[in-house]
């Protein structure tokens, strides 16, 4: 099965956050929320943006992370090869899961109605794109990783833009990542922002929420992704049991990368206090169906990690975790 082909299976959560806030609904699944777009050959070799100004961001402090020599930047149509236990151990072992994150200086979001018109919605997103874009532009620059920044379109499902790379896998309830144009199309009334109670909370809520699709371009252009990928084909037919299981840490993955940068912004412009405290209440998350099932403690405590992570990238390996700490 060619590694292209779009990953669909994603499993709706949802949380109910008390104190005002009714219901968050977070598509986040089993499987890392990549849509594997086949790329042709010139659009393959993401190119460095022009790098953020040092008054932009704080730099972080250790030394720049050396890349581990089994890890090599590949491509969707040339992906990585090796046997499963050799892509694990790139999982386990690769840029992302070395050194931090930096913290930017500054991150100012728009004030954002808890129900905004396409126009509040599309500057809140601009603003929150711009922050992680900074996040990440020096984050892979440090890495000797490539980045391309995607850029946020908000549009009415299922009136698709006319100018969409992509042409299928557009849903009303989750954004779509399009990597053939780096865009995310994000569908009018997606966002945990739309059910809070307090407006001062919104804009922090549309920054989680991108955050989470983010994790999406961070592996696509990083090529981890495809390590991630290239393993999970070959366990789909030859064990079924650690496919459920590499699901869950890539899965808990991305959400503790989530929850890491979207705290390395000033205070202002973090997911609020009250939103916190609703992402880390177990019992307002959904478990899902068997054989994809995942403990709501589990899922709680790879978010903490993330949110007390100071950006350190390493408390989010799951792929180094206990069996245990990932089911």
């Amino acid at each position: 099965m060619l590694i292209g082909v779009a990953l669909t299976c994603v499993l709706a959560l949802l949380l109910v956050v008390g104190g005002g806030i009714t219901y968050l609904v977070l598509r986040q699944g089993e499987d890392t929320p990549i849509a594997t777009d086949t790329p042709s050959t010139s659009a393959t070799a993401p190119t460095d943006p022009e790098s953020p100004s040092e008054s932009e961001t704080t730099p972080p402090e250790e030394t720049t992370p050396e890349k581990d020599d089994t890890f090599q930047v590949v491509s969707p149509i040339d992906p990585p090869t090796g046997s499963v236990d050799e892509l694990w151990a790139v999982l386990e072992d690769n840029p992302l899961t070395q050194g931090s994150l930096p913290t930017l200086a500054e991150c100012d979001l728009p004030e954002t109605p808890i129900e905004p018109s396409v126009e509040e919605l599309q500057a809140v997103l601009d603003a929150a794109s711009g922050c992680l874009n900074q996040i990440w532009a020096t984050a892979s620059s440090d890495r000797g990783l490539p980045w391309v920044s995607p850029t946020v379109v908000v549009y009415t499902h299922p009136d698709v833009p006319a100018g969409a790379s992509c042409d299928s896998h557009f849903a009303a309830d989750f954004p779509r990542m399009c990597n053939l144009d780096s865009t995310i199309y994000w569908p009018v009334g997606y966002g945990i922002g739309t059910d809070l109670s307090d407006p001062a909370d919104v804009p922090g809520a549309y920054l989680w929420d991108l955050a989470y699709i983010y994790t999406n371009a961070v592996g696509w252009n990083s090529s981890v992704a495809f390590y991630y990928l290239t393993m999970r084909e070959q366990l789909e037919t030859t064990d079924e049991e650690r496919y459920f299981e590499a699901g869950r840490r890539d899965s808990l993955q991305d959400q503790c990368l989530a929850a890491a940068m979207s705290m390395q912004v000033p205070t202002a412009a973090e997911p609020s206090p009250t939103l916190r405290e609703g992402l880390l209440d177990p019992s307002r998350w959904s478990e899902g169906e068997p054989p994809d099932t995942l403990s709501s403690e589990v899922r709680v405590d790879w978010i903490k990690r993330g949110f007390e992570s100071k950006g350190d990238l390493s408390a989010c390996n799951t792929w180094t975790a206990d069996l245990d700490e990932v089911t």
